[in-house]
């Protein structure tokens, strides 16, 4: 399996953005591609706000019971 490197990739969510690869995971860093040289963090939509929950799959699993 290749993964790709670590660098600046559009954002998989808004394209108008990129975002950083680590080489393993999207981070929060961001930048938007009008002002290059601004670079901010916002959580990633997908991290949970609440340390050691993973709300898709407390969602899930509360649906299926």
């Amino acid at each position: 399996m290749t993964t790709a490197t670590a660098g600046w990739y559009p954002d998989p969510q808004q394209p108008t953005q990129l975002r950083y690869w680590d080489g393993a995971r999207w981070t929060g860093y961001l930048v938007d591609t009008a002002r290059p040289d601004v670079v901010r963090y916002e959580r990633p939509p997908w991290e949970s706000s609440v340390p050691g929950v993973d709300w898709p799959l407390t969602i899930a699993v509360t649906s299926a019971l």
